[in-house]
């Protein structure tokens, strides 16, 4: 148990760290980039997030269904809870950006309106 201790710890201390002091951008680059987005679709994610929230972790749309950067929907409430998020960090910069990518990652572009409206295939 305490070996496993030595070896989780440091992992879970990096991750912390990248989530509460990233910038906007780099919490995106880095959740796409673990997903495996090259620099072209990291700088597409980009694009998405400012036309979905202004890059605004805080966005929450007029009738509450969609949250911060990517407005993620609540619709995917079960894929949130299964990643062990709560809907609340929904509002923090880099979970929001984890659940987009890996919601990305299986579905493309295809769940974003702002995709399409910005020719993002």
């Amino acid at each position: 148990m305490r070996h496993l201790l030595r070896r989780i710890l440091p992992l879970a201390v990096v991750v912390i760290a990248v989530a509460s002091s990233c910038t906007i951008e780099d919490c995106i680059r880095v959740a796409f980039a673990e997903r495996g987005a090259d620099l072209h679709q990291q700088d597409q994610a980009l694009r998405v997030a400012w036309c979905e929230s202004n890059h605004r972790p805080e966005a929450i749309s007029p009738g509450g269904g969609n949250w911060g950067l990517f407005q993620i929907n609540r619709v995917h409430r079960g894929r949130v809870a299964a990643m062990g998020l709560t809907w609340d960090d929904m509002l923090h910069p880099y979970a929001n950006a984890v659940v987009a990518a890996d919601i990305w990652a299986e579905q493309g572009w295809g769940p974003w309106s702002c995709a399409r409206h910005l020719g993002i295939r």
